[in-house]
């Protein structure tokens, strides 16, 4: 009779002995899969930053090539502004020299440096926007002056004034790029 008690013991004990392992296994399992979860989840955010990050820096090198572009562009329209205003104030010139120099040197000089404006402007912040606007205003100023004489030549033309005043608004073209760009620099690129 005992033996039939200490089976039926035995018994009771083996069958509470089976929910505690199915309850650890399925404990387990939840602690695995809440590891796998958040294993994911972390996964994903790291490459989500990653994206982000890698966003930030093609953002950053396509600012940079344009405002290396445009301070390149706005060098090159200044020397052929001034080598058209040069030629221009010069009585040993011909016309068709004037125009040669307008149409090979000047006016490409001009379409590049609008281009380059332009496609500053479309990658540069709303602050930027507004030096280029500045840069854009004093490099008409500095094309109305250089091809002012274009077309008539020095004839009656007060040269040392005409230069002076060229001068001045080469250099307020070249303060708003300096301004452009100091802005730029301060930018986190």
């Amino acid at each position: 009779m005992t033996q039939k008690k200490d089976k039926a013991d035995g018994g009771a004990n083996g069958r509470r002995r089976q929910p505690s392992t199915t309850t650890a296994a399925l404990a387990g399992a939840l602690i695995g899969a809440l590891a796998g979860l958040t294993g994911s989840t972390l996964a994903y955010f790291e490459a989500k930053d990653t994206r982000r990050e890698e966003a930030q820096a093609r953002r950053s090198d396509i600012r940079r090539a344009a405002y290396v572009e445009l301070a390149a562009t706005a060098n090159k329209y200044v020397q052929q502004a001034t080598q058209l205003l040069t030629v221009s104030l010069d009585p040993a010139k011909t016309p068709q020299e004037r125009r040669r120099q307008f149409e090979n040197g000047y006016a490409p000089a001009n379409t590049d440096l609008a281009r380059a404006v332009t496609t500053a402007r479309l990658v540069a912040p709303p602050e930027g926007r507004k030096d280029l606007a500045a840069i854009d205003t004093r490099s008409a100023r500095v094309g109305e002056l250089a091809t002012d004489w274009y077309g008539k030549g020095p004839e009656g033309v007060d040269v040392a004034k005409a230069d002076a005043e060229f001068a001045e608004a080469v250099r307020a073209q070249l303060a708003a790029l300096q301004s452009f760009m100091d802005r730029a620099a301060d930018e986190a690129l």
